[in-house]
């Protein structure tokens, strides 16, 4: 498959429907709506990606290959902000006590509030390319570079 920029689709889809749930259905040369369409929303202002949405308080984090990190209203698909990291990104946004954290691959991990309103709280370079979403476990955030394992904890 192709990887890199170009259009993407991110789409909230009923999964408790059955058959054909696409959101149209070719009727003869035309295409139609369907009736028994499973989409409830579709997202279209976003670029091509491997991540995983990172879901809190009714907004999904998303990120692209543009550099994009896209925050979406769970229910309605409509944009609630969209931050530029400047870099592509590969890994996926995980959200860890209300705050959003996404690396990219200028090697910059950024923070944001995971909140209907961008802030940016912290935004840290790992020396080399982060590629991989950083992993909490046991009150340390690890966070995997082309060049080593950094692992983050807070002292007490």
């Amino acid at each position: 498959p192709e990887h890199g920029e170009g259009t993407g689709h991110l789409y909230a889809i009923d999964g408790t429907r059955r058959g054909d749930i696409s959101p149209v259905i070719k009727k003869g040369d035309k295409m139609e709506p369907n009736p028994n369409s499973g989409q409830i929303w579709h997202y279209d202002d976003i670029r091509r990606s491997i991540s995983t949405g990172a879901l809190l308080n009714g907004i999904l984090f998303y990120s692209d290959f543009s550099g994009f990190l896209h925050a979406v209203d769970a229910k309605t698909g409509k944009q609630v902000w969209k931050h530029d990291m400047f870099a592509a990104i590969w890994g996926s946004p995980i959200v860890i006590d209300g705050k959003v954290y996404l690396g990219d691959e200028d090697g910059d991990v950024t923070i944001l509030n995971a909140d209907r309103v961008m802030k940016l709280v912290a935004e840290n370079n790992m020396g080399s390319s982060v590629y991989s979403t950083p992993v909490p476990a046991n009150n340390t955030l690890f966070i995997v570079n082309r060049n080593q394992l950094v692992a983050l904890s807070e002292t007490k």
